[in-house]
């Protein structure tokens, strides 16, 4: 039985103009995303623009979110750096809030490093840390990080940490490596990354999504989720599944994180939404960019085709 399953939202980071981190948006876009049948919320993570903040940055974040209210057992912060001592010192800190797990990128400036280097960066966190409670997801996103997270890997720290290393983000886009790993590790909680391909990994053992995507469409994607195994008796369960294709597969006809905080500034009518960190660039004129055009026409199917949330 999978320790920690279901459809978790990667949120964006709104931004102030100076780039810090604009907590009541981020709150109130939370508060939201809670409200549209999803788990949780997987906060810093690439999307959220993670590497772009300092430890200090985020913790208050997450801080001001579990003040206002935001239940920590529904919070999964990414806390992998480069710095092993920055990794330790986030996820210490995000244990003694208690949130649900934590969301672990290996360490990504160098290249074409061994699996036992990457072993024993998590052996570091997780002795370091020190709490035997705390649910890791690893992240395995090599085509951003460079690193992959290999059966190997995956096989050695679940050995070493049965009660930590529960889970994996696989955000790859490989489905045979995906399927292969819900049917080889037993209970390993395997996270697609994909909208897209979350109804086939959830259909072969997987335990839910971590998405982009779903910044817009949470609604949908739980929806697929949930109603995974009832998909036959659901009339129009490959058109909602289509639809939710379709979305992903236009949001990254772009520079995804510009595009989902482009589109949100016209949907909320608030420009302060429409803000990325340097290098990412903003779109400048989003009601005309065909991108956004084409993405509310999708939301609008949306609505129409599932009950509300």
């Amino acid at each position: 039985m999978h320790k920690i399953k279901g459809v978790f939202s990667a949120s964006l980071t709104p931004v102030n103009q100076d780039f810090s981190i604009n907590t009541y948006l981020l709150y109130h876009h939370c508060k939201w995303l809670l409200t549209q049948g999803i788990d949780g919320l997987a906060v810093f993570g690439t999307t959220g623009e993670a590497n772009s903040f300092n430890v200090d940055e985020k913790v208050k974040a997450i801080e001001y979110l579990i003040n206002s209210k935001i239940n920590p057992n529904k919070l999964i912060p990414g806390t992998g750096h480069c710095s092993l001592a920055d990794t330790i010192k986030f996820t210490k800190k995000c244990a003694e809030l208690k949130v649900r797990a934590v969301l672990v990128l290996p360490p990504f400036f160098y290249k074409g490093v061994k699996d036992d280097g990457v072993v024993e960066f998590y052996k570091n966190v997780v002795e370091e840390v020190g709490d035997h409670d705390l649910h890791y997801i690893l992240y395995h996103i090599p085509q951003i990080s460079g690193i992959s997270i290999s059966f190997e890997i995956i096989e050695k720290l679940t050995k070493l940490y049965p009660n930590n290393i529960v889970g994996m983000k696989d955000s790859s886009g490989n489905l045979d490596s995906m399927l292969k790993i819900t049917k080889y590790f037993n209970n390993f909680s395997l996270f697609s990354g994909s909208d897209s391909l979350a109804l086939k990994v959830c259909k072969r053992g997987g335990a839910g999504a971590i998405t982009a995507a779903s910044n817009i469409s949470a609604k949908l994607l739980a929806y697929i989720v949930n109603n995974h195994k009832n998909e036959l008796t659901i009339q129009n369960f490959s058109e909602i599944q289509l639809l939710q294709e379709n979305i992903r597969e236009t949001i990254f006809t772009s520079e995804p994180i510009s595009v989902l905080k482009a589109l949100i500034s016209i949907k909320d009518e608030n420009t302060d939404w429409n803000r990325v960190n340097p290098p990412l660039q903003i779109i400048e004129y989003p009601q005309s960019h065909k991108t956004i055009i084409n993405l509310i026409e999708l939301l609008k199917r949306m609505d129409s085709l599932i009950p509300s949330a």
